[in-house]
């Protein structure tokens, strides 16, 4: 320590021997492992879906006093799952209750998975965890430490992470009267957005056996669409009776608030350009034209006015063009540079849902769509359709699991019977024309070459 000293004398000295650690922190090797993207007010996400005022309030309503029940009423059932197909609005009504619980002072995390790329999984648990270290500074503390000296635990296995870096630490706190405490909601959106069905079964399985089991003091709440597995997955007995179930459908019953929504949508558009909001623009018939194609879906209402709206458009012009969208009527829209899709937007969403159909479905699916499309709404039944196809039971339920994020089956939750068929043979078969007919079309447009079962004249 005095290397070369002579005659040195020390009295009544204390010597402190303090060591600095110049590297990350455990909580800044916590970041860099999280999604900031993935939170619920992330520049990413900006601006970022809600429901607009005064629409879907009963389901806001409902899912804010599952979080935060009425004081002296049991706590509800810690898990909630809230699933609709694609384009009910499910992300808007997931925000909008994540704003109210976390100005409430009752929101823990929020995870919104991307729609437009295939969010991994590795970052799901260390950015709810970096969320609680935010919330909770007593917590923050416990992990930091466990995390300094070992940065391989955010590299283990998500069941791993959830333990060590979730449930020990809260029971630790708990033990020493540090507790939470009280009822904090994690809100999860788009799950099945997520890489693989595999995690996205593994993040409901390993949240649901902390819940069933009590190990923490969290809701969790989750939003996605209902594909088979992750319906599935909460049918399991242990976790479907701790599950509370919200559907978010299709339906002409919103009808009202997708009209309310644009009736506000366009008075802004008036005020954007400095235009009077006496001039009755556009008219009800228009009004009533979009709201009659939407079908209920706030997405196909939501693309059409940022269509409308967008900086240098001409705004009676696009309206105009989706309407002739609509009639099937063909529109000359004159501008300077390409022509303008109004719903390109919407297009590349589906064609996301058409891309991730494995090869050796996708011919099966694309009849299919043939096959409805060119049918009569409600006219035919799943038998008849599967019977003109060549569809066994088994083969049109693989289809279906494809589909349901855009398609909805009237009766699915009824016995299977009605489709009078024996799950494991063909339907009752058309004649050959009819599927050859089918079989020509998807081949000529769209370019697939096709394996179809052998069909009985």
């Amino acid at each position: 320590m005095f290397p070369g000293a002579h005659h040195l004398v020390f009295k009544h000295n204390q010597f402190i021997n303090q060591q600095i650690d110049a590297g990350p922190t455990g909580i800044d090797i916590l970041r860099e492992a999280a999604n900031p993207d993935a939170a619920y007010d992330s520049s990413a996400r900006d601006p970022a879906p809600r429901c607009f005022p005064g629409t879907r309030e009963q389901f806001v309503e409902d899912i804010v006093h599952w979080a935060v029940p009425a004081v002296g009423t049991d706590d509800p059932l810690p898990l909630l799952w809230m699933k609709g197909p694609a384009g009910v609005g499910k992300s808007a009504v997931a925000q909008t209750c994540v704003k109210k619980l976390k100005d409430m002072g009752r929101l823990g995390a929020a995870f919104f998975f991307a729609v437009k790329i295939r969010d991994k999984a590795a970052p799901f648990f260390p950015t709810i965890i970096y969320q609680l270290c935010l919330e909770f500074p007593d917590y923050r503390d416990l992990v930091d430490r466990l995390i300094r000296p070992d940065k391989t635990i955010l590299d283990k296995a998500m069941a791993t992470q959830f333990r060590v870096l979730i449930v020990e630490p809260l029971q630790e706190l708990e033990r020493k009267g540090k507790g939470i405490g009280k009822r904090i909601a994690i809100f999860v959106d788009g799950l099945d957005e997520c890489e693989s069905k595999n995690a996205q079964r593994d993040i409901i399985s390993i949240i649901a056996a902390a819940a069933r089991d009590r190990t923490t003091p969290f809701c969790w709440a989750f939003f996605s669409r209902p594909e088979a597995h992750i319906e599935g997955t909460f049918t399991i007995p242990d976790i479907i009776k701790i599950t509370s179930t919200s559907v978010l459908p299709v339906s002409h019953d919103a009808d009202g608030d997708i009209e309310l929504y644009l009736r506000s949508s366009f008075e802004n558009i008036l005020r954007y350009h400095n235009i009077s909001l006496k001039y009755q623009w556009p008219s009800d018939d228009d009004i009533r034209t979009l709201v009659h194609a939407a079908n209920g879906l706030f997405v196909y209402v939501a693309t059409a006015v940022r269509f409308i709206s967008q900086p240098g458009s001409l705004p009676d012009e696009s309206l105009h063009e989706i309407l002739a969208t609509i009639s099937n009527k063909r529109y000359k829209y004159i501008a300077i540079g390409a022509l303008l899709s109004p719903f390109t937007e919407l297009d590349a969403f589906y064609m996301l849902i058409m891309e991730r159909i494995p090869p050796h479905i996708l011919p099966a699916v694309l009849l299919f769509l043939r096959e409805i499309h060119s049918t009569s709404p409600n006219s035919q039944s799943v038998a008849f359709i599967s019977n003109c196809l060549g569809f066994s039971e088994v083969t049109f339920k693989a289809v279906y699991n494809h589909l349901c994020a855009v398609v909805h089956l009237q009766g699915q939750d009824e016995s299977p019977s009605y489709l009078n068929a024996d799950v494991n043979q063909p339907f009752q078969f058309a004649s050959r024309n009819v599927v050859e007919e089918l079989m020509g079309f998807v081949d000529c447009k769209l370019g697939f070459n096709l394996f179809l079962p052998q069909v009985i004249p």
